[in-house]
């Protein structure tokens, strides 16, 4: 459980572990949400840059359970900022959990924790990974973005994203934008199209190309290419079955004749 050596804000208890001397950074965020388009993005620049981890948080709000390793030990459910030195023009401050909080107090607060703890690092800019859900499967996702200015808006334009135009962004990787411009920075969230029914490794890869554009860095995407093939394995025999249910119908139903009873 947490220790006696952080500090508590309201219901989130941290731990800040480094403060790195970060080059122009942005904040990068995703949690887990439909299709995992926004965790599984985090996780790969994790990996990709051998990201270091610079805080954890946990939050009372986070779902009663404890996380079970490939070693069968448990860990209770956190969040973690990683610093991830990019050698480009810009480094990465990059924020992930486990879970999402099951309140929205508790997600505001978590929100607030991380996004002014960023800001104390040097980031002027966030951006958060997302999924905008079709309902249908794509083979080369579109990417959405919405902001909280103009000017992100149209460099986000000028990079392939298709503004949104109505609707809302739910949980944490919507939120955290929100918070973001209280306390005076610019943020902006980048939302992958999928189905919302299998973990869409596409939609990752289509968001992260997305955030290299904007960004200007070039983010490695090998690896998720490996697994959106994988997915679109998985997809084509998902389509096939429904084809086939379709396909099968039920025999005409005979008509019955007069019956006479004896």
């Amino acid at each position: 459980m947490p220790r006696a050596a952080g500090k508590r804000e309201g219901g989130v208890y941290y731990e800040i572990l480094a403060s790195p001397s970060a080059r122009n950074p942005v904040l990068v965020c995703g949690l887990p949400g439909s299709g995992y388009v926004g965790k599984l993005g985090v996780d790969h620049l994790v990996g990709v840059y051998g990201a270091k981890k610079v805080a954890q948080y946990h939050s009372d709000s986070f779902p009663p359970q404890v996380s079970v390793k490939e070693d069968g030990r448990v860990e209770p459910i956190k969040a973690e900022l990683f610093y991830a030195r990019t050698g480009q023009e810009k480094d990465m401050l990059i924020f992930t959990a486990d879970a999402q909080p099951t309140t929205s107090e508790g997600e505001y607060e978590l929100s607030d924790v991380v996004v002014r703890h960023a800001k104390k690092l040097g980031v002027r800019r966030v951006y958060t990974l997302a999924a905008y859900i079709t309902g249908s499967f794509s083979k080369t996702p579109k990417v959405y973005g919405a902001a909280t200015s103009r000017e992100m808006i149209e460099e986000m334009s000028r990079n392939g994203v298709i503004p949104m135009k109505d609707g809302g962004i739910t949980g944490m990787n919507g939120l955290i934008i929100g918070v973001a411009s209280l306390h005076g920075l610019e943020g902006g969230c980048l939302l992958g199209e999928t189905s919302g029914y299998v973990i869409d490794a596409a939609a990752s890869k289509a968001v992260l190309e997305a955030l290299s554009r904007i960004l200007g860095i070039q983010i490695d995407t090998t690896s998720l290419k490996e697994k959106a093939e994988e997915t679109q394995k998985v997809i084509s025999q998902l389509q096939q079955m429904y084809e086939q249910s379709r396909e099968t119908v039920a025999p005409p139903r005979r008509e019955t004749q007069p019956g006479y009873i004896s």
